[in-house]
């Protein structure tokens, strides 16, 4: 369904704007009226009352149901297949593979409610040549801000997407070339990640190294984010200017951990409220990764569990996982502590290892185990999110002039955030865009634990 030469009300149990942080900002027996792609009002039913009695007037009823905006996902990577294969094999893919991938992943997203994605790092051109067909009209898919290939050292993380740049002048050049290729924003590789080859508690570049990336973007107009894993790297970024950190896992020096097939492996995380500090002062945004780390295949080995499937070395990875998480979502709760909850985004990081795209719900869920409330994590996924990738003037609230991005689900996700798994429809810039992929039963499958394979030796690129 078009709406885009239509005035229509959307009328809900529950509308939640995620324009402030207060229960408030619930409205009960709500409408949203739109107007072509844009948001006109947001109000109680009551008060837009006559226009809803008018003769003709449009009013999807959607009863006991919650609107939201649209979901914004601050890091993903379309190209890549969310499936538990290591990057070692994924590289093997050729270009034309990662964007057939990227299709099935933006449909999958979009699905669920993910309206708008920001892409952080593909091999050579294939994210700006999958946006081109989404803005042709041949792919549905999520509005789409690319960072193309990620800036990294030399072997350094995501080195195979062919973003090298060593040294200052490098650097800048690189940074150059991408925007004059259609980034919408640069990604630094501020650490190590889990590149084979690669040591993720270690910082990547220098803050002055950076600097050189940041000043450069800034110079175009383009915002920047930096991987960081390290806690070493997240004090550089700071340093260095960086519009928004990635990831904030606090990882310190010392032994890495294992947890099977399909999961990347870790380094250990210890809270250090002096950096964070620094993170908070600088007014740096922090795009949280909560579910990254293997959480989908704990969610599918406790599935299995409840079956009695379970064999010695998978309890164990649940052991594993389960302590992981707690040290992962303890550092979350030492940042909501600390008052930095109002810059924390809540994204996926979707493509490598286990983390298939469709899921973002899985971080919102974590974040409010974690100490957020259940509408400050909606908020974390919405507003919060926009407004780190710099357009919370477009998307992430509901409010008169932005785009009509919705989504929503049955029951009070108000209250409790798992009713958001329950999408009864999307909305994307006024048009209607699911359930027509999700009640195909298409891309909504749950992301299957494959055997390890000895990884194909990684060609030069």
């Amino acid at each position: 369904m078009d709406l885009s030469s239509d005035q229509c009300f959307l009328r809900a149990a529950r509308v939640f704007p995620a324009l402030g942080d207060g229960a408030g900002d619930v409205l009960h027996d709500a409408v949203v009226e739109l107007r072509g792609e844009r948001v006109v009002r947001v109000c109680t039913a009551a008060d837009a009352a006559e226009d809803l009695a008018r003769p003709g007037v449009r009013v999807i009823d959607y009863g006991d149901a919650t609107v939201v905006p649209g979901f914004v996902d601050a890091h993903c990577h379309i190209t890549l297949t969310g499936d538990g294969t290591p990057y070692e094999r994924q590289v093997l893919d050729s270009d034309e593979m990662m964007a057939l991938i990227a299709v099935s992943n933006l449909r999958r997203h979009l699905a669920s409610g993910v309206t708008t994605i920001r892409d952080n790092g593909g091999r050579n051109r294939v994210v700006f040549e999958v946006r081109e067909a989404v803005e042709r009209g041949y792919v549905n898919g999520p509005r789409m801000l690319l960072a193309g290939r990620p800036i990294t050292h030399s072997h350094g993380h995501f080195y195979w997407c062919n973003g090298v740049a060593d040294g200052a002048d490098q650097i800048r050049a690189a940074v150059r070339r991408l925007v004059a290729e259609g980034a919408d924003h640069i990604k630094i590789m501020a650490s190590g990640g889990a590149t084979a080859g690669n040591i993720p508690y270690y910082s990547s570049y220098t803050a002055a190294e950076m600097r050189v990336a940041v000043e450069t973007a800034h110079g175009l107009g383009r915002p920047t984010t930096a991987h960081c894993r390290a806690t070493s790297s997240m004090l550089n970024a700071v340093k260095a200017g960086l519009d928004c950190i990635e990831h904030a896992e606090f990882l310190v020096p010392g032994e890495m951990m294992e947890f099977g097939g399909g999961v990347a492996s870790s380094g250990h995380m210890v809270y250090d409220p002096a950096v964070a500090q620094s993170v908070h002062e600088a007014g740096t945004f922090i795009s949280f990764t909560a579910q990254t780390g293997g959480w989908e295949t704990l969610v599918e080995l406790r599935r299995r569990a409840g079956h009695g499937a379970l064999g010695p070395a998978d309890k164990g990875r649940v052991s594993a996982l389960e302590a992981y998480f707690d040290m992962k979502l303890g550092i979350l709760s030492s940042m909501l502590a600390d008052g930095l909850g109002p810059r924390i985004a809540i994204s996926t990081d979707a493509g490598p290892y286990d983390v298939s795209f469709g899921g973002l719900q899985h971080g919102i869920e974590l974040a409010v185990a974690a100490g957020m409330a259940p509408l400050a994590a909606i908020r974390a996924a919405t507003a919060v999110a926009a407004e780190a990738c710099g357009i919370g003037d477009r998307v992430g609230t509901l409010a008169p002039g932005r785009l009509a991005d919705m989504v929503v689900v049955a029951g009070d996700a108000t209250r409790d955030v798992s009713r958001l798994w329950d999408v009864r429809a999307v909305y994307q810039g006024g048009r209607l865009v699911a359930p027509l992929v999700a009640s195909s039963g298409v891309d909504t499958g749950p992301v299957p634990l494959r055997p390890v394979r000895r990884a194909a030796p990684v060609p030069d690129c």
